[in-house]
């Protein structure tokens, strides 16, 4: 998720503690450290495509989980029987934060360096105001009310943890929805569409092809949609439809391509994409894009798309939001 949130979970869990208040400094430290694992973003500077490759690997990783409570804990002053910060309150917020990752769309490497495969509960969309309201309003209410911090940060978890529970069960009503109106389809999903809980993707898979249709389950429920404009949210996000009138747009997949193994890109597009669908293809190159980012939705600008170009060498390039692009092997 978005840095505000995962450094607000760690001034929650700081404040939420039993007995009595942390001092500031370890309040601080705890809020730097649930922001931690996003230190891999120095991977940019090797390379775009190297941190896209490790990004929410190690670092993420709840197999590493107790290196880093380890090396974090003895970074500590040296006087063990002084310091109110234990070793599993280091660890919890480092855990938060790999957890608010693991609700995104996006993919954590929870088994690395083991392992690539990146887990991903479909739950809340990357950058959710709703949500990171849940934590920020109690905490804000504590300027008011600064004996009654600790109560107001439970509360924080709590309205977070209610909040997480309503995305959990739209998360099944879409994927009934989706069930019900593709029979026949290999498998279904449902990803979080910004704005509000109630607005999802949904994707059915066939083997050559998927189908995908956006919904809002609450069509009268505004969400956080008041407080962007129009422009940026058509930018951002499919038409919506109602339940009940949905229709669903066809995309082949790229796996059913022919004559594209071998060629450069497509190996890392595979293994990075959930959903790739071919998006054009003409003598001179061919374009893939990934349904969770977007691909294919007109006018919305879908980063992480695999442009190739053919001839004698062909070359791979990833195209990130505003046409920036990236070098592949």
């Amino acid at each position: 998720m978005d840095p505000l949130t995962h450094a607000l979970t760690g001034s929650v869990l700081a404040r939420a503690l039993p007995g009595r208040p942390l001092p500031t400094r370890y309040v601080i430290l705890l809020v730097l450290l649930s922001m931690a694992p996003d230190a891999d973003f120095v991977l940019k500077f090797i390379s775009d495509t190297t941190y896209l490759q490790y990004h929410r690997g190690i670092t993420h990783s709840l197999l590493m989980l107790p290196l880093w409570v380890w090396l974090f804990y003895s970074l500590l002053p040296a006087k063990r029987a002084e310091q109110k910060l234990a070793p599993w309150l280091i660890g919890a917020a480092i855990a938060m934060h790999i957890f608010l990752d693991l609700i995104t769309s996006f993919g954590t490497m929870l088994l690395a360096p083991f392992s690539d495969w990146r887990a991903t509960l479909d739950l809340v969309f990357i950058v959710d105001p709703l949500f990171t309201a849940c934590l920020l309003l109690p905490l804000l209410a504590t300027i008011i009310r600064p004996k009654k911090a600790r109560q107001l940060a439970v509360t924080a978890l709590l309205l977070s943890a209610s909040y997480l529970g309503l995305t959990l069960w739209a998360h099944g009503k879409a994927v009934e929805l989706a069930r019900s109106e593709q029979p026949g389809a290999q498998a279904y999903a449902a990803l979080p569409l910004p704005f509000s809980p109630y607005h999802w993707q949904l994707i059915a898979t066939w083997p050559d092809h998927y189908k995908r249709s956006s919904v809002n389950l609450w069509p009268d429920f505004a969400g956080s949609t008041p407080f962007f404009s129009q422009a940026f949210i058509d930018r951002t996000m499919p038409p919506l439809q109602n339940p009940d009138r949905l229709t669903w747009q066809y995309l082949p997949a790229m796996q059913a391509t022919p004559g594209i193994d071998g060629l450069p890109g497509v190996a890392f597009y595979r293994w990075f994409s959930r959903f790739p669908v071919l998006l054009a293809r003409d003598e001179k190159h061919i374009e893939f894009g990934d349904l969770r980012f977007g691909a294919g939705v007109e006018g919305a600008e879908a980063p992480f798309s695999l442009d190739i170009e053919l001839g004698d060498k062909p070359a791979a390039w990833l195209i990130w939001r505003e046409g920036r692009r990236s070098a592949l092997p």
